[in-house]
C-alpha cells in the first residue's frame, strides 16, 4: 500500500509538473491593438512630457518626429477601434471625448465642446532585430510623428500642479494656479 501511495504521489506531481509547463515556451508578441492601447495610455497619464516617457512614446512608432507639446489636448476618456487588417497593416481610430486644450505658452486653457474626436491609426509589422520570434517581427505605429499630447483629467491636474512648483516667478505661478482651478472643475 505504501508502495501504491507512492506511486500515485509521483504521478500527481509529474502530471502537476507538465501542466504547470505546458503554456507557451516563446515570448509572445504584443498584437497592434496591445501598442495602441500602450501608446494612449502612455500619452493619457502625461508621459509624453517627460524625457523618460516620450523615449518609450517614441519607440512605438516608425518615425516618432520630434516633442510636439505647444498645445496639450485634455480628454474624458478614449476608446480603441476593432483593426482592419490587410497584410502586415492594421488600421484602428482611437475616438478621444476632448473636453478642451492648454496652450503651453501661456498656460490657458481653452474649453472645447465635449465631442467626439477619431483619430487614425496605422500599424505595421516591421522587422525586430535580435527577436525570439520565429518570424522575427514586431507591431509598430505608422504615422509621421507621435500626435500631440491627450492627457486625461487626473493627468492633466498633475501636470499643472508639476508646473505650478516648478514656476520661477509669481506671474508663473498664478497662471499654474488658474490653469488647476479650471481643470480641477473639469472632474
Amino acid at each position: 500500500m505504501t508502495f501504491h501511495r507512492s506511486l500515485v504521489r509521483r504521478f500527481l506531481t509529474g502530471a502537476g509538473l507538465i501542466v504547470a509547463t505546458s503554456g507557451p515556451l516563446l515570448p509572445q508578441t504584443p498584437s497592434p491593438r496591445d501598442i495602441l492601447n500602450r501608446f494612449c495610455d502612455l500619452d493619457g497619464h502625461g508621459e509624453q512630457l517627460s524625457p523618460g516617457g516620450w523615449e518609450k512614446l517614441a519607440a512605438l512608432f516608425l518615425t516618432p518626429g520630434t516633442p510636439r507639446r505647444d498645445i496639450v489636448t485634455v480628454v474624458k476618456d478614449f476608446v480603441v477601434s476593432n483593426p482592419a487588417f490587410d497584410g502586415n497593416k492594421a488600421e484602428f481610430y482611437v475616438e478621444y471625448l476632448e473636453l478642451g486644450q492648454i496652450d503651453q505658452s501661456n498656460l490657458v486653457f481653452s474649453t472645447l465642446p465635449a465631442v467626439n474626436v477619431r483619430v487614425m491609426f496605422t500599424l505595421v509589422r516591421t522587422p525586430k532585430t535580435g527577436s525570439d520570434r520565429e518570424d522575427g517581427s514586431e507591431w509598430r505605429i505608422a504615422r509621421r510623428g507621435v500626435p500631440e499630447p491627450h492627457l486625461t483629467v487626473a493627468a492633466a491636474i498633475g501636470y499643472a500642479t508639476e508646473l505650478r512648483a516648478k514656476a520661477k516667478d509669481a506671474v508663473a505661478r498664478q497662471d499654474a494656479n488658474k490653469l488647476l482651478a479650471t481643470l480641477k472643475g473639469l472632474r
